[in-house]
């Protein structure tokens, strides 16, 4: 697959490295922290080069970006709780954001994409291996992690994208494949599958049964295959008690404990009150972790009420995307993200028809519709969207968008 493209993009310097330094990264995001950031901001100056070079033309794509950077830009310029992280956090968000934009402008070939896809895939397999040993093995982890994505629901949130990738691929393809290689698609998706159930994260396995289900139903198959696919999922279910998992356990405790959300609404609530303090542009992205005790008490006194410490558990993060955005960005910011998503979820319901005609075109409609549930779905119990699960989340949005700038030439299966 290397030498056809290698010979392309030999006759464009600049796209050629472009894809490297792409390859790299993807290569790098779940295993490698330093060579991520460096081959990620070494892809987007170059990306960015080449697009300048050639005639540029603004989409309302190119608006919803520029709108979802400036909030948080004008966030970072009158944090509430300046001078904080407030520009650490604006200039993740904007790396992020510029990949995710720099990606849907890049007019990718069809082979291009088949490799860029795949890479993303099958990349994440090492740290998955890995991870595994080190919880079930040697015992160094006490959860699941992937190497470079750290905490258990923030790995939990990139392998539940992962998987939505995975299946939509092998479904997308499964037709006319030999037997070897339907045995290597249909093992991607039962792994991430089982990981996910290993690292115990309620709100990633709840959401990939539904999006997993979706997927199934609404990538274009056989009733037999459909029909295979949800036996194959059924099975891994069946199988859960015997798989190291204490994701039943955890939930059960948390009913016995009556703390079914983990203490998440008193989380919420801290966040709430502390985006009262400062409603518009908030206080300031990446500087959640500066809300305390006493500021909430401040707050809640400073309306007359009473304040009960017992109602309230301030955290790290707010383990909530929307009350996230609304604290650190304010109505503004929260305005912005809801924009975003909303223009993701729309040209996925719209693109719907035209893509699923062609396989390259069905799987990343559904790795795109993947990448939006676990985002937004998972996003009402978890921080998503940062990070790698965001540059992930923006590489399958990118690679729709881009695709479908193109859907007249797009070959019907």
């Amino acid at each position: 697959m290397i030498n056809p493209i290698k010979a392309g993009l030999q006759r464009e310097p600049l796209r050629f490295f472009e894809i490297i330094f792409l390859s790299l990264m993807l290569l790098s995001l779940p295993s490698l922290e330093a060579p991520k950031n460096i081959f990620l901001a070494a892809f987007i100056v170059t990306s960015i080069w080449r697009q300048f070079k050639t005639k540029l033309n603004w989409s309302l794509w190119d608006s919803i970006f520029l709108i979802y950077i400036s909030s948080a830009f004008l966030s970072a310029l009158f944090a509430g709780f300046g001078p904080g992280d407030e520009w650490i956090g604006f200039r993740g968000m904007l790396f992020w954001s510029i990949f995710g934009w720099a990606v849907s402008r890049a007019n990718y070939s069809s082979k291009e994409i088949t490799w860029i896809f795949w890479l993303a895939i099958l990349s994440t397999l090492p740290p998955l291996v890995w991870g595994l040993i080190e919880y079930m093995v040697i015992h160094t982890k006490n959860s699941l992690q992937l190497h470079s994505v750290g905490h258990v629901n923030h790995s939990a949130i990139y392998l539940g994208i992962i998987l939505g990738a995975a299946l939509s691929g092998s479904l997308s393809v499964w037709p006319g494949k030999n037997l070897l290689k339907k045995l290597g698609l249909i093992t991607l998706p039962i792994l991430f599958f089982i990981a996910i159930i290993i690292g115990q994260s309620r709100g990633v396995f709840g959401v990939t049964l539904i999006r997993s289900s979706l997927i199934i139903l609404m990538i274009p198959n056989s009733k037999k295959i459909k029909i295979l696919a949800f036996t194959i999922f059924a099975i891994v279910l069946s199988l859960m008690p015997v798989m190291h998992s204490d994701i039943i356990e955890k939930q059960q405790a948390s009913q016995n404990n009556n703390n079914i959300l983990s203490d998440r609404n008193r989380v919420w609530a801290a966040g709430i009150e502390a985006a009262r303090i400062y409603p518009f542009l908030g206080i300031g992205n990446g500087n959640y972790h500066y809300i305390t005790p006493d500021k909430i008490q401040a707050s809640v006194e400073s309306r007359g009420d009473v304040y009960n410490p017992d109602h309230y558990l301030t955290n790290s993060h707010g383990h909530n995307l929307y009350i996230m955005a609304f604290v650190e960005r304010g109505i503004l910011g929260l305005m912005a993200l809801l924009i975003f998503m909303g223009g993701w979820l729309f040209v996925i319901i719209k693109n719907y028809s035209v893509l699923k005609k062609s396989e390259q075109g069905s799987y990343l409609w559904g790795a795109s519709l993947s990448a939006w549930i676990i985002t937004c779905g998972v996003g009402f119990v978890n921080s998503t969207f940062h990070h790698e699960h965001a540059i992930l989340a923006l590489l399958f949005l990118g690679l729709h968008l881009g695709f479908m700038q193109y859907h007249d030439k797009i070959k019907v299966r």
